[in-house]
């Protein structure tokens, strides 16, 4: 039996894991107007994977702004989320990848238009 074989795999199964964050809580995805704004609909959600190999992928925020127009766009027109969150989903299997989601959901809401003069 090839025993460093059998521990070196055994170490790397130990490794793996999945992983779940919080990364932010916002108020608003964008600054609100002082008119206010309407509430369109109930939360929506979007989400951006990624695979990370030998530690290369690309940038994080990124992937959150992926994920915040992929939300924005199940939301039928909405300006903008308020009461977002955002959450990091991640799986890793060191030290050859890592598969991250990044998750973002908040409230849809449309812009009120500005009173005339």
């Amino acid at each position: 039996m090839n025993m460093p074989r059998i521990l070196t795999a055994a170490c790397l199964m130990v490794a793996c894991g999945c992983s779940t964050s919080p990364v932010a809580f916002k108020s608003s995805s964008v600054p609100i107007p002082m008119q206010g704004y309407t509430v369109t609909g109930s939360d929506v959600s979007g989400t951006s994977d990624q695979i990370w190999v030998f530690g290369i992928g690309g940038s994080m925020s990124a992937q959150q702004h992926t994920a915040y127009k992929t939300a924005l766009g199940h939301a039928n027109g909405a300006d903008a989320l308020v009461g977002m969150s955002i959450e990091s989903h991640g799986f890793v299997f060191p030290p050859f990848f890592m598969m991250s989601t990044i998750r973002v959901t908040g409230t849809p809401v449309k812009f009120n238009p500005a009173p005339a003069r």
